[in-house]
Parts: structure tokens; sequence; C-alpha cells
């Protein structure tokens, strides 16, 4: 039996765990504002709010509905665009919209008030740079941006004076319209409901981390399947120091990640680098270990972890554990050297050494929320005098796997100049062997490697680029 809050009410459901939560919302509860359209977390028009009491404290996030398993809100207060509503009352981001004609169809304006919500309950600052990254998932096909951006511009302003304790933020979300008034007593009512320690790992059960892109592949067989959810496994939900290493955990999100203060301190790129990723409500959701097991050949976090030298500790159904660099992981395509049972239970990163310049770059489409027909990242470690000590270029896009590629060897001792910036380029568009495929040919392939990494050098010879 699964137990959550759904807007004011408690629901009981035996409902299938596999289940997306888009379809309990609609079919089952009869609620329409949560849209269905491209059923792949691309367009917004089904995003919710999801909270969870962690350490005693009621955090939100945006999640696309479409792509969210009901079994994974067990135990959460999930807000639908119909729960922002007290007798009839508009919120202030659903005033907003209406403020600065940003509707017209109407279709996708739920998504995008949830998503102007979540930007109150998370933003740091109240930020209006914050508040365009909380819309980076949410599409529209008729209104266009612009008033959209000017009610977001208008909810900073309104906002900018509240408390910013995450304590209080709520109560001050409160006062200030942005949410109705029965959200202050959602803590204790979560409080109340049963809380069943997480079900025993079972090695044929699917491991849901994230399952953005599990529930795009497959939810037909997903809704019949053992499930098993890392979201509820606390003891893999953390990001710590430890001497020279970064320990970050199994059900770690991107999101979650790409905000810790440890991350922005040690790896201050990737707040930028992530959100080339994908969107805020898929950030919200996707894990660093989900994208490395799904073996993508141009996983996004994949290419940033080989740069780095990060390093997967295994854990088995009974309790063994082993090491294995990320550069071993991947043994052709979509295999990985994972055994029956295994999952990913940390990830282990090297921070880096004085004299390290990192950089990410990426070709797509579309900035945010696109696959990418070319990624690279660069790690360059370098001697006071500025010669390289190592060299570290990972790349997807050009080969069955995420490719670490050999040969830097040869450039130790060598200046950060143009020739070099050259001859890495040019060594590492001979080592990789893409295929034609629907984001580019071969060739269009290689050529593109070369021109990121000579974007790399450039990057790497900017004023302070050095860590």
């Amino acid at each position: 039996m699964l137990n959550f809050i759904l807007n004011q009410h408690r629901v009981q459901t035996d409902e299938r765990p596999g289940l997306v939560l888009l379809d309990f919302i609609r079919d089952v509860k009869g609620l329409p504002g949560t849209k269905e359209a491209c059923r792949e977390g691309e367009c917004g028009a089904c995003t919710v709010l999801v909270g969870a009491l962690r350490n005693g404290v009621l955090t939100y996030k945006a999640c696309a509905s479409c792509l969210l398993p009901l079994g994974d809100v067990d135990g959460c207060h999930v807000v639908t665009v119909e729960g922002l509503n007290d007798d009839d009352r508009l919120s202030l981001a659903q005033q907003l919209m209406v403020d600065h004609s940003a509707s017209q169809c109407g279709f996708c304006t739920p998504g995008i008030v949830l998503s102007l919500t979540a930007f109150g309950l998370t933003s740091p600052d109240y930020s209006y740079a914050d508040a365009l990254d909380a819309l980076d998932g949410n599409l529209c096909r008729c209104t266009g941006y612009v008033a959209i951006r000017n009610a977001a511009r208008t909810l900073c302003d309104r906002l900018a004076g509240l408390d910013r304790d995450p304590q209080k933020r709520v109560a001050s979300l409160i006062a200030a319209g942005v949410l109705p008034d029965y959200f202050a007593g959602i803590p204790q009512q979560l409080a109340q409901l049963p809380h069943p320690a997480p079900a025993p790992f079972s090695p044929s059960a699917v491991l849901v981390a994230g399952g953005t892109d599990l529930f795009v592949q497959k939810p037909e067989a997903l809704l019949e399947s053992d499930l098993c959810f890392l979201s509820k496994r606390d003891d893999l939900n953390y990001v710590r120091l430890d001497g020279r290493l970064l320990r970050v955990g199994g059900a770690v999100t991107l999101e979650e990640f790409r905000r810790h203060p440890e991350v922005k301190k040690h790896f201050p790129s990737m707040e930028k680098d992530l959100l080339l990723h994908s969107s805020t409500i898929l950030r919200n959701k996707a894990t660093l270990t989900g994208n490395i097991a799904n073996a993508s050949p141009i996983g996004d976090a994949s290419i940033l972890l080989l740069a780095l030298d990060a390093k997967l500790v295994l854990a088995g159904p009974d309790g063994a554990r082993r090491e294995v660099p990320l550069d071993k992981f991947y043994r052709g395509y979509k295999q990985c050297d994972l055994t029956c049972g295994e999952l990913i239970g940390e990830i282990l990163l090297p921070l880096l050494p004085p004299g390290t310049r990192f950089n990410f770059e990426k070709v797509s489409n579309r900035v945010i929320l696109d696959i990418a027909a070319v990624n690279t990242a660069l790690r360059l470690i370098t001697d006071p005098q500025g010669r390289i000590l190592d060299l570290r270029l990972a790349a997807g896009g050009v080969a069955p796997i995420p490719l670490l590629i050999g040969g830097m060897e040869r450039f130790r001792g060598k200046p950060v100049d143009e020739a070099t910036a050259k001859a890495v380029a040019q060594t590492a568009a001979d080592a990789v062997k893409p295929i034609d495929d629907v984001r580019g040919s071969a060739a269009y392939k290689k050529q593109l490697l070369h021109q990121l990494v000579l974007a790399h050098f450039a990057a790497a010879a900017a004023p302070g680029a050095a860590r």
C-alpha cells in the first residue's frame, strides 16, 4: 500500500508502484490541470511539486510527472496546479501570469506556474537567473517567452524581501500568497504517514534511481516489474569530503550535486556544466549514477566524470564492495562491469590539484535538454611554469562507449599554447571512430571534436582558468 498526500488530501492506494504519477493524477484522481503531452520529460506540461521530509525539513522539487513512478512518491507531498488555490483565489504565480498576458491556449501554463512556485521554494536569493533556470524545462508554443519572463521577473521582485531561512520559507511564501494556507500543516501530515523500511534488496528487482530514461524507454514493462527505488535509500544520499576525495552517494540527483556547497567549492564549473545535461524538472530526479549505468555513449555526466578520473564503488546484495575506475567500467556498447545484483553505491572524485584547468563542451541542437552530437571534457594540470603535468580528455558521440581518449601522455612537459592545442586536437580526432547517425556524419563528428578541443585550450588560456 502506498501512502502520500495529494494536494490537501491523504492518499492510500494499492496501484502498482510502476504506474507513472501523471496517469494516477489524471485517470485515477480526475485532476486535469496536469497535462499529458510528450511523455518524455521534454515539455514541462506535466510538472508537479514533490515535497519530502529530510532531517526534519520539508523540501520541494519540481518534477516531470510523466516519468515519475508512483512508488517514488510514497511518503511525499504531491502538488498539482489544483493544489495551489485556496477558495478559488489565484496564487501569486498564477496572478502574475494573468497580469503579464503570459498565457494563451493555457496548455503549458499549469507546468509553468508549478515551476515558478518551485523557484520560490528553492532559490537561495530569488535571483532572476534562478527563475529562468527553473523554467528551462517548460515549453510554450503560442504565447512566446517574453511575457513569461516578465511574469518571472516580477515574481523575483515581489519575493526579494522575504525571509530566506529554509525552515521559514513555506511560512513566508504563504504570507506572500505564493502558497495556500494548508501548506503549513503538511510537515505534520507527512510525519503521520506510515514510513516502512526500504524493501530488502532483491537481485531480480529493477533498480530505479531517477527513472528519467527508464520510463521513457519501457514504461509498459516497468508497470508490471518489481521495482527498487534508490531514492528511498538514505544511506546512498550524501555528498561529503573525505581528505582529497569527494564521496557522492549513488542516490544523489544531478541537481543536488550541482547545488551542493562542496561541489561548488571544489568543482565550481559543475554548477554551469550540468545545466547543459537536462532541464530542472529532470535534474531533480536524474542521478549521476543513473547516467553512468545507462552507459549511453554521449552521457554528459559520464564524460565529465571520466575527465575528472572518477572511480566507482560497486556494492553487491551480499554487502561486498569493489572499486572500479570509471574508464574501465564500460566494456562495449551499453555494456558495463556490473554483475547481477550490483549497483553503483558511490562515486569517488579526486579533488583538483593546484594548477588544474577543467572545461566541458557540448554541441547539440538545443542548449537545454538535448542529446549531444559530441560532448567532451578536459582536465589539464600544469606546473608553475605552465607546462603540462597531466592531461585527461574524454569525449562522447565518437565511440560505442563514453571514451577516455588515449595517447595524451605524450604532451607532458609541453606548454599550453596554440601548437600544443592543435596537436592535441589532431591526436584526438585521429583516435576516434564515430559512426554516421541522425546527429551527424562520422566526418562531422571528428571535425567537431577537433574544434571542441581547441575550445578547451582557449578556455584553459583564459585569465583565472587555473585552480
